[in-house]
């Protein structure tokens, strides 16, 4: 009898006027305003070209059906400056290939742009899978000197054993 005397007398729910959930919603969604409205800028797209002109460090090695190339090369890259200026910056940097038997590859590397006594970093991927190729890069960091402030992601292309095209949408922050 005492048993069923405790199951009757449970507490009432507590029913909440703003669940939880909306109140994350609305705080990510003022986050994510606040990030908008203080950059202030729609991405610019920058229509570029890379040239690879040196490779050094090379080194290969094979893995069952796969085979891996690395490198550290230097190179010529096109970048858009908040003016709207295209200017050609000297690139340095490491690249990383893996390539199956079948064709696909993948590769990554990461380079640091100078120009005009600035730098400025890039990390970029690329996959060739069945024929279908996907890209992206994107600037690491804040970047120095007259390349300070500028943010970009974009995508690639080959266009020939050592050069590329790029398409990079840009914002400049002050």
């Amino acid at each position: 009898m005492k048993t069923k005397m405790i199951s009757r007398m449970q507490k009432p729910k507590i029913q909440r006027t703003t669940p939880l959930k909306q109140i994350f919603l609305y705080t990510s969604l003022a986050v994510m305003a606040l990030a908008v409205t203080t950059t202030g800028a729609a991405p610019e797209p920058c229509y570029g070209t890379v040239q690879l002109t040196s490779q050094s460090n090379f080194q290969m090695r094979q893995a069952g059906r796969q085979t891996f190339i690395q490198f550290d090369f230097t190179g010529l890259h096109d970048i858009c400056l908040a003016d709207g200026s295209v200017v050609t910056g000297i690139v340095a940097g490491h690249l990383v290939q893996r390539t199956s038997a079948n064709g696909d590859f993948g590769l990554n590397f990461d380079e640091v742009l100078s120009y005009n006594g600035g730098t400025l970093g890039y990390r970029g991927a690329g996959s060739l899978t069945g024929g279908n190729w996907h890209s992206h890069v994107t600037t690491v960091g804040n970047g120095t000197g007259p390349l300070a402030g500028i943010h970009g992601q974009g995508t690639f292309v080959f266009t020939g054993p050592a050069s590329l095209t790029d398409v990079i949408n840009y914002v400049y922050t002050p």
